[in-house]
């Protein structure tokens, strides 16, 4: 049985219309349109109608930034009504087809939070590791003053949802207008992870790929805690989103159900979620669409 390989870089959900061409198995030339479900730093998660071979090279080209990369088909996910998922990992990793910069895995270890953000000066797009600050800032005004390598200095960054016919508004704003937020609550505990009472939408995915959004209780750089009507089993591998958009460019984290426990409210019970360390995460699959 091959190994899986460690996790290379976090994986974004969002669906980019992509053109995919080559020569198949038959030996016939094909152009096929397609889509993508999850996209990533060395590959991605795409829906077309074609049946692809594993380790077929094909080409695919982003309509959204009017690049070309090559790719190697990895493999079937599965199949459904709309088409068949592929796995494909990118064999020419020195292009920038997705138009985001992927930050080294190894800062994530001190992230509370991960966002896709774009620079409303140049438009540049980042998939940005949230401090403790930043995330109770984004949560407050849902956007971010940061350095553009770009455009050489500071500048206004919201939240992206990585569409090509997205139009972000240019209007000038101050630092003066955006008031920063009062100091996050914290307990006094001896935990590793100092605990911030913030509540955010966060998505959370079963090992079956079934997703609810619910709310933090409190998150810290080591997990989160919330509370959920749905059942959970300790030492579940799931997968979270923090902080959550619906319909927009989410960022998923591997993480295990560490805590238990019921509360006063009928049917309601608290999760204590743990992330997994980016060195002891796996890449065995790529994890399937919400139903």
């Amino acid at each position: 049985m091959e190994t899986p390989k460690k996790r290379r870089s976090d994986r974004i959900s969002v669906q980019l219309p992509i053109i995919l061409s080559g020569t198949d198995v038959t030996g016939q030339d094909f152009v096929e349109a397609g889509r993508t479900i999850v996209i990533a730093r060395y590959g991605a998660k795409i829906l077309c109608q074609r049946k692809l071979s594993p380790q077929l090279e094909i080409i695919v080209h982003c309509l959204m930034t009017n690049e070309d990369a090559q790719a190697r088909v990895v493999g079937q996910v599965r199949e459904s009504i709309e088409g068949t998922y592929y796995g494909v990992e990118l064999t020419n990793q020195d292009v920038d087809l997705w138009g985001v910069e992927f930050p080294p895995i190894e800062q994530s270890e001190t992230a509370i939070g991960r966002v896709l953000v774009e620079c409303t000066h140049c438009r540049r797009r980042e998939l940005a590791y949230l401090n403790e600050f930043e995330a109770e800032v984004l949560e407050r005004s849902r956007s971010l003053w940061r350095h553009c390598k770009k455009c050489t200095d500071s500048s206004l960054w919201k939240e992206t949802w990585l569409r090509a016919d997205e139009e972000l508004p240019h209007e000038e704003v101050t630092i003066a207008q955006i008031s920063p937020p009062p100091p996050p609550k914290r307990t006094i505990d001896d935990r590793k992870h100092t605990r911030l009472e913030l509540q955010m939408q966060a998505l959370i995915r079963d090992p079956q790929g079934w997703e609810e959004v619910v709310v933090s209780e409190n998150i810290s750089r080591g997990g989160l805690r919330f509370k959920s009507k749905k059942h959970y089993a300790e030492e579940w591998t799931i997968e979270v989103a923090l902080p959550y958009s619906s319909g927009g460019a989410n960022i998923f984290s591997a993480a295990t159900i560490k805590y238990i426990g019921k509360t006063a409210e009928e049917g309601e019970t608290v999760y204590g979620v743990a992330y997994i360390p980016w060195q002891d995460a796996w890449v065995d699959r790529w994890a399937p669409p919400g139903r």
